[in-house]
């Protein structure tokens, strides 16, 4: 398939440009032809669609289309106008090179959800909601359905990132201030004293002394230790083991774990109440799921209840099983599934979930930066007593 640059003219006269990916020019020209429009010039592109779609679109972009879209389709404007309106709007690169297609196959018959299925990048929990909406005849309601569901997602993505970037910046910095000085100014210094003659040095400079020592041997594992991070954060990628491994170890990290494991949660809820809401069962609820959440834990842990649900247990049952979910969420489930308001419990534990990660960042920023001042502040502390001593020593020597 290539692509190719075309400029057609109107049946009122006007000339319009555009692109798309097309077999061949007989192929542009009946494409062209079937909406009204007389080919006058083509060219083709070394780059196609196909590989400018590669590029991944941000996820309240996605949010935002999904959102106008389903308000132009209940205000009575038809499917392939709006989006042929959005198409010719200035707008996100991996988006338009997306709505271009989308356009083609719904001009061709395509449903919507088959059309974004075909263009690729959009998640699987919006190409069901637009299926089913399309099945329902409220395609406008589930359309803004999931753009409030991208838009949730990236909140608890955005508070969680937050939550872990601030304490990491800190830590960091620190450490780099601390290198610094154990392997340039402290030998330095510490030299000094030796040449001066500077015989008995307080305990405090010995254990700097001892701390330069120390770095001065050991600083490459440091480095290295970082390089070995970061491959095994790339196998992680690209290995679904390595990635289980790597993200069982970040849950269980006494203070990202928290954050990490309360995020997951409130993604998985959000998820499932959505789809439950919209009238997904259970099991296809979870196999959706597993294609869209990346935790490989989690995803070990849908595929388990997918796997109990379909054999005939209970999802309280499927549930515990995992060994994943905390004893109030099981019992929570387990009134839901009693009383039959499933989503509505879903729901309640989605925004638990999400005030929590809330509180959690919250508090990680209360809570971390008195301790980190303590921390600068023993250290300095430390390096000051320990530099004084010897240089008290050296003016008395001197007056």
């Amino acid at each position: 398939m290539a692509s190719f640059v075309y400029e057609a003219l109107t049946q009122e006269g006007d000339v319009v440009r555009g692109t798309g990916d097309f077999d061949s020019s007989r192929d542009l020209y009946g494409y062209l032809r079937s909406r009204g429009l007389t080919l006058l010039n083509y060219r083709r592109r070394w780059l196609s669609l196909a590989a400018r779609r590669t590029g991944r679109m941000k996820r309240l972009v996605v949010a935002e289309f999904l959102r106008n879209l389903g308000m132009m389709i209940g205000g009575g404007v038809q499917l392939l106008t709006a989006l042929e309106d959005f198409a010719a709007n200035p707008m996100d690169p991996a988006l338009k090179a997306r709505l271009q297609v989308i356009c083609r196959r719904i001009s061709e018959g395509f449903l919507l959800s088959d059309a974004m299925k075909e263009a690729g990048g959009f998640s699987p929990v919006v190409i069901v909601l637009a299926r089913i909406g399309e099945e329902s005849g409220n395609l406008d309601r589930t359309l803004r359905d999931a753009a409030a569901h991208l838009e949730n997602v990236q909140d608890i993505i955005d508070r969680t990132r937050r939550a872990l970037t601030y304490p990491a910046f800190v830590l960091t910095a620190m450490t780099g201030a601390l290198a610094f000085w154990l392997l340039y100014v402290f030998p330095q210094i510490l030299r000094l004293f030796k040449e001066m003659g500077v015989a008995e040095l307080p305990l405090t400079t010995r254990i700097l002394m001892e701390a330069v020592n120390m770095a001065q041997v050991w600083w490459p594992v440091v480095p290295v230790g970082m390089a070995a991070l970061f491959l095994l954060w790339i196998m992680a990628r690209r290995n679904s083991r390595v990635k289980y491994m790597w993200d069982m170890v970040w849950m269980r990290l006494p203070l990202a774990g928290s954050i990490i494991k309360a995020s997951q949660y409130a993604f998985f809820f959000e998820y499932l109440a959505l789809l439950t809401r919209s009238g997904v069962n259970i099991v296809k609820s979870m196999e959706i799921m597993t294609e869209s959440v990346t935790n490989q834990v989690l995803k070990r842990g849908l595929e388990k209840i997918k796997a109990d649900v379909m054999g005939g247990s209970g999802l309280t049952e499927a549930f515990r099983e995992t060994g994943f979910f905390e004893h109030f969420i099981i019992r929570l489930v387990s009134v839901g599934e009693q009383t039959g308001n499933m989503p509505e419990q879903l729901q309640l534990l989605a925004g638990f979930y999400i005030k929590k990660v809330q509180a959690l960042t919250e508090a990680i920023a209360k809570t971390i930066e008195p301790a980190l001042i303590v921390l600068a502040g023993g250290m300095f502390a430390l390096i000051i007593v320990g530099l004084l001593g010897p240089i008290y020593d050296l003016m008395t020597r001197i007056q």
